[in-house]
């Protein structure tokens, strides 16, 4: 019963995220104007919400960032807000371990940051010790809609909307096809096997990069074969149950061996194929950008890194990874919808941290530097209709749109918290040639089976 709470709260949140706009203008994707105005929405400096407390100058919260492609922002808006306001605010990152495994190692020790930023896995397992935020400004302009909603409450504060896929540069491509590329037109398997042939036989040797960080690799990759299965969030949750009770075998699942089809010739054609697990992250960014390679497994959060290698007369986006198989109408959709939670400690930190962390969020939606800092500085696609910067990535554009086409794949929202730390072990061996499909699936049905 509590797990089917969960998921019907959920998945309210994920539909309202493929139905209405995250910022920005309606010739861009986002909201527009008139929808922010209608949800009672403002731009910053005109919001009638809360300035930080007076109160709270000399107060220092903590954050823990778990995106750490953007940990330099996160510093220089810390450094920011602290001249602003007073408060002090300290940002660290997690490294190495997963954020499940962190934030239970830190409330073990008793060293527990006033704001967590976590997957909704994360704020669900942190319940217990999480501030309701149901009446935070930021609540009625998109945050109850798009935020982690459970029993009743409002735990988690929605940083942002991501989704994940193949990020390509449409001109590299052209470039060495001679042919327009539409990415739309690129559906199933046997499409991207003969635009890889092209591009190869145009002069670019290896057209992908693939990453072989865990999270990658597990947490993003592997995950679409639960999620597809039939593009529910009920219906992963039926698939996994399968998969646990060991009645779902991946080694004759069809949308497995369908996904890892095209990841072999993923494999086939990467850029790192020599030494895939020593491939570096920023080095497939830079290699996308400049148009060395024509795509890159990844979502819209890497443009962090690709933005300033970017060329100003090439063209970007992402597109959903091709499959052969379509029996559930997966074709045409990006895997993802509302990601990364903030939650605010009680447990640890004491109510004058918790009022300046509650203030702290409220800026981050409503100031004119908070917004900037969401929009332009980590180039994300906001979850706010009061926002109305325009989401000027592309990347972030090509997510808004096919948000607004109602062409996402909600995530899980109950993944174990080690699933991508010990199944990206399994696959960094697959993409490694260390073991085989079969032996992988084993790994995965064994990894199920003992949850």
């Amino acid at each position: 019963m509590k797990r089917k709470l969960i998921s019907a709260l959920l998945s309210v949140a994920m539909v309202a995220a493929l139905l209405a706009g995250c910022g920005g203008s309606s010739d861009n994707g986002g909201a527009s104007g008139e929808a922010a105005s209608e949800e009672g929405g403002s731009a910053a400096g005109d919001s009638g919400a809360a300035a930080p407390a007076a109160s709270a100058s000399g107060v220092n919260i903590t954050i823990l960032n778990t995106k750490s492609e953007i940990q330099t922002q996160w510093e220089e808006l810390a450094s920011k807000y602290t001249a602003e306001t007073g408060v002090g605010v300290e940002v660290s990152v997690t490294v190495g371990d997963s954020p499940s495994q962190d934030i239970t190692k830190r409330y073990a020790s008793g060293e527990v940051p006033t704001i967590f930023m976590g997957d909704v896995q994360d704020i669900l397992m942190l319940d217990e010790y999480a501030l309701d935020l149901s009446n935070e400004d930021w609540a009625k302009d998109g945050g109850s809609q798009y935020g982690a909603n459970y029993n009743g409450r409002l735990i988690g504060f929605p940083f942002c909307i991501e989704a994940r896929g193949l990020m390509y540069n449409k001109t590299a491509i052209e470039a060495a096809t001679g042919e327009t590329f539409d990415p739309t037109a690129v559906k199933s398997l046997d499409d991207l096997q003969t635009l890889l042939d092209k591009l190869v036989a145009g002069g670019m040797e290896t057209p992908v990069a693939l990453n072989m960080e865990d999270w990658s690799l597990a947490g993003h990759y592997l995950t679409q074969v639960y999620e597809e299965q039939d593009c529910t969030v009920e219906g992963t949750y039926t698939f996994t149950d399968g998969l646990k009770a060991g009645t779902e075998d991946l080694n004759t699942n069809a949308r497995f061996n369908s996904l890892f089809d095209t990841f072999d010739l993923l494999m086939k054609y990467n850029m790192n194929a020599n030494d895939p697990l020593a491939a570096d992250y920023n080095n497939n960014a830079v290699c996308l950008a400049e148009g060395d390679i024509a795509f890159w497994f990844n979502g819209n959060w890497a443009w962090a890194e690709m933005k300033d290698f970017a060329m100003d007369d090439s063209e970007y986006g992402i597109m959903p990874v091709p499959q052969n198989d379509d029996t559930n109408g997966v074709t045409g959709k990006l895997a993802g919808g509302a990601s990364k939670y903030c939650m605010i400690d009680t447990a640890y930190n004491s109510e004058e941290q918790q009022q300046a962390a509650k203030d702290f969020l409220n800026w981050l939606v409503y100031s004119e530097g908070g917004q900037d800092f969401l929009v332009n500085q980590c180039s994300l696609v906001p979850a706010f209709s009061n926002i109305t910067l325009p989401v000027t990535n592309p990347m972030g554009q090509s997510v808004a749109d096919y948000t607004n086409q109602g062409a996402l794949v909600p995530g899980f929202p109950e993944l174990p918290g080690d699933h991508w730390k010990t199944l990206g072990a399994e696959m960094q061996k697959y993409l490694g040639g260390q073991c085989t499909r079969e032996e992988l699936a084993k790994a995965i049905n064994d990894y199920w089976k003992a949850q």
